[in-house]
């Protein structure tokens, strides 16, 4: 299990979709030391699992002899304190930023560990490294307290060995989220390491987001040879490495985000952008093209009074014979509105940055069903690097977390 949690905007986009968690539908477990504690119902497939491999496999080749009720027992009580220290992992990260003076908007469990999910901008580098590095400090204090135990009561009988599997099990928990890549507290570590160097936040985070994906990439290679050599155990490594290769891209959007806060769709977008009718003929339209349309690889097309009906690529015109462009009608080839990403002029940026990416690079900018303007991604990450010079000019603040989740 591990410290995997979203991006630093995921606590307010989770509230405002009404979800109990950022994965879904999520039972409460109260407040502990004051902060909401939410388990989603993916937690119960991870206790079950972890029981019945104790059950059936751990307890009965470490501690032959007993009977199965008792191993069933020992298991599932086994896996349920595994639980118990994971929210105390998390715990450690909200008590530690509240000491910051930083809200806790609330932890959640899930099947890959906890997420800690903190409101606010961290106010130094200090700050962010202390809160990131209590996690594992106490799965690592709680692994030898474990220990320690097991060892005063003797380990030979089931409850002995139990507590010897779950000093391990923290030892591992708070060893692993020291990797030094987004989003496990390792990579909370780089982050505030390089912020602390460069006194750059965003490049820091960026930073901790390459590792990350690194770190991603190789568990997730490990646990494909793991399944190819018949260890269905490594299905678990590659599911976690694939998480925090989302985890990792998640705080680089969330940097290129922050970045373009105050902005708006009309602040960058091309506000003439080149329209078609839709009953022209692909040989119409090549005809017309301006001699230089490489910024606007889509052009919209338009009805008769003026409405936007759909768009065609560039590459898809291209497609098209040279002997049937003038047989060919721009609406027969016209992605739907529905397939192109649209959006109105007075857009948040931030809010637009993910699915514009997600959706080819590219989005129309209508007012009712009028073309205005046209955006790119290239538009975008030209505007966060202007504000981001126009920051370092004036002295101004270059990155702040709108949440710094921790993840388990």
């Amino acid at each position: 299990m591990a410290d995997t949690g979203p991006g630093p905007t995921s606590s307010a986009a989770a509230r405002a979709t009404g979800r109990d968690t950022p994965f879904g539908a999520g039972a409460p477990l109260g407040r502990w030391v004051g902060v909401p504690v939410r388990a989603h119902w993916s937690v119960l497939l991870a206790v079950g699992l972890f029981a019945f491999l104790l059950a059936t496999v751990t307890l009965p080749a470490a501690r032959p002899g007993a009977s199965p009720a008792a191993y069933w027992t020992a298991g599932a009580l086994t896996a349920v304190a595994l639980l118990v220290t994971l929210a105390a992992h998390e715990l450690a990260h909200a008590v530690a930023a509240r000491h910051y003076e930083l809200a806790v908007a609330r932890i959640t469990l899930w099947m890959l560990g906890g997420m800690t999910e903190i409101e606010g901008a961290f106010p130094s580098p200090r700050a962010d490294a202390v809160v990131a590095a209590a996690g594992p400090l106490t799965s690592l204090g709680l692994g030898g307290m474990l220990a320690g135990t097991a060892w005063l009561v003797g380990s030979h009988g089931l409850v002995g060995y139990a507590l010897v599997w779950l000093g391990v099990m923290n030892l591992v928990l708070g060893v692993f989220n020291l990797l030094p890549g987004a989003p496990l507290d390792g990579g909370r570590l780089l982050r505030a390491l390089v912020w602390w160097r460069t006194q750059d936040r965003d490049r820091a985070a960026v930073w901790a987001g390459r590792v990350g994906h690194v770190i991603g990439a190789v568990l997730i290679g490990v646990g494909l040879v793991q399944v190819l050599a018949g260890d269905a155990t490594g299905a678990w490594s590659a599911l976690l490495g694939w998480f925090i290769l989302s985890g990792a891209a998640s705080e680089e959007y969330a940097v290129r985000a922050e970045r373009l806060h105050g902005l708006t769709v009309r602040d960058v977008m091309s506000p003439t952008p080149y329209l078609a009718p839709s009953w022209w003929t692909v040989e119409q339209l090549v005809a017309a093209l301006p001699p230089e349309p490489s910024r606007q690889p889509v052009v919209p097309l338009v009805d008769i009074d003026g409405d936007f009906v759909g768009a065609v690529t560039l590459a898809t015109l291209d497609q098209v014979p040279v002997g049937r462009r003038a047989a060919v009608h721009l609406g027969h080839l016209a992605h739907g509105s529905d397939q192109l990403l649209r959006t109105g002029p007075d857009q948040d940026l931030a809010g637009l940055l993910l699915p514009l990416h997600l959706r080819g690079g590219y989005a129309v900018v209508l007012e009712g069903a009028k073309p205005v303007g046209f955006v790119s991604d290239g538009d975008v990450e030209r505007a966060a690097l202007t504000k981001r010079a126009d920051a370092s000019r004036t002295g101004g603040p270059q990155g702040a977390d709108g949440a710094a989740p921790s993840t388990t």
